[in-house]
């Protein structure tokens, strides 16, 4: 199924099992791959991609390119008798049948699950979900140098005119999205300023997977970006409907330490998702509704909160 020669330290593809990967996925959705197709690529990698659920077996090949070992010829269809598995020609360009071994007709799915995953875990992204929305999956949310981004991931090719619609509708209206591309970045260059005044960061994945990891240079993405006028149009209207500061996070945080709840514990006695908390204490803002309900439920009022100040039943942190 994979190869262990290499030779002089490399291996004899152009290109990482992973970045054949990101070709196919830059072309079709939910490509399916034979065993033998990864026979060029070396076993770690192929077990490795396995092990992390990018690559699932899926069900038999019902027709195979003629195996190399068989010398050329045409297609065989997969047929199945008492005897084994064989390959036969189609009616009208007859061959004798040839016997087949497992790994001539095994197949693999390249599973969009398993990549956002491996992306999740080597990114320290939190997300949850695979859902695509026509070629769009969301990722999850990206704290950079106290920047927050909404991370999706674009395969296939979704029709252009409405791509930005559907990154408008998985992202959050105030923060800046990274849209991760498997090989480069689509579209013609008035969509791209369309999505860069949007506030959206295009990034390939193929240069990156070389050895056959997904690490984005996150500092370099911080470092380099600058808020396209578009969002921060958004960003002037969203900041008067909302509120928070600092201290409120660390009040917060107290009260959750005090009454020994965890975030999903408080975020229930808060009124909010998960998730809403999160993106609260990360970035220390919050709907103004959203907060004022908070506060109320930590018996608090809302400016006691912004100040950061505790119900009288808790002690503060530092406190004798």
């Amino acid at each position: 199924m994979c190869s262990d020669t290499w030779a002089t330290g490399r291996s004899s593809v152009p290109e990482s099992l992973l970045q054949t990967i990101l070709r196919l996925l830059d072309l079709v959705e939910s490509p399916v791959v034979l065993g033998s197709d990864l026979a060029p690529f070396p076993c770690d990698a192929v077990n490795l991609l396995i092990a992390e659920g990018v690559l699932t077996t899926t069900s038999h090949a019902e027709e195979i390119p003629r195996p190399v070992r068989f010398g050329p010829g045409v297609g065989l269809l997969v047929r199945r008798a008492e005897r084994g598995v064989f390959g036969v020609a189609n009616e009208e360009d007859y061959c004798e049948p040839v016997p087949l071994r497992e790994e001539d007709i095994r197949q693999y799915a390249i599973s969009i699950r398993g990549l956002v995953e491996k992306i999740r875990k080597e990114n320290q992204i939190a997300g949850s979900g695979s859902q695509s929305d026509s070629g769009i999956i969301s990722v999850g949310d990206k704290v950079v140098a106290g920047r927050s981004f909404d991370v999706c991931l674009l395969v296939g090719h979704p029709e252009m005119d409405v791509l930005l619609g559907r990154l408008r509708r998985l992202g959050s209206s105030d923060r800046e999205r990274i849209v991760l591309t498997p090989l480069t970045v689509p579209g013609k260059t008035e969509l791209q300023r369309l999505l860069r005044d949007d506030g959206t960061v295009l990034t390939s994945l193929y240069p990156l997977a070389g050895d056959n990891k997904l690490v984005v240079d996150w500092p370099e993405i911080a470092r380099r970006r600058t808020l396209g006028p578009a969002l921060l149009t958004r960003k002037k209207a969203v900041s008067k409907r909302t509120t928070g500061s600092p201290e409120a996070v660390a009040a917060v945080e107290a009260f959750m330490a005090a009454k020994a709840l965890n975030r999903a514990e408080f975020s229930v006695q808060a009124g909010m998702t998960e998730p809403t908390l999160r993106r609260f204490l990360e970035t220390g803002e919050l709907q103004r509704g959203s907060f004022k309900l908070m506060a109320e439920r930590m018996g608090l009022t809302p400016e006691a909160l912004l100040r950061g100040e505790l119900p009288a039943s808790i002690q503060k942190p530092g406190r004798a």
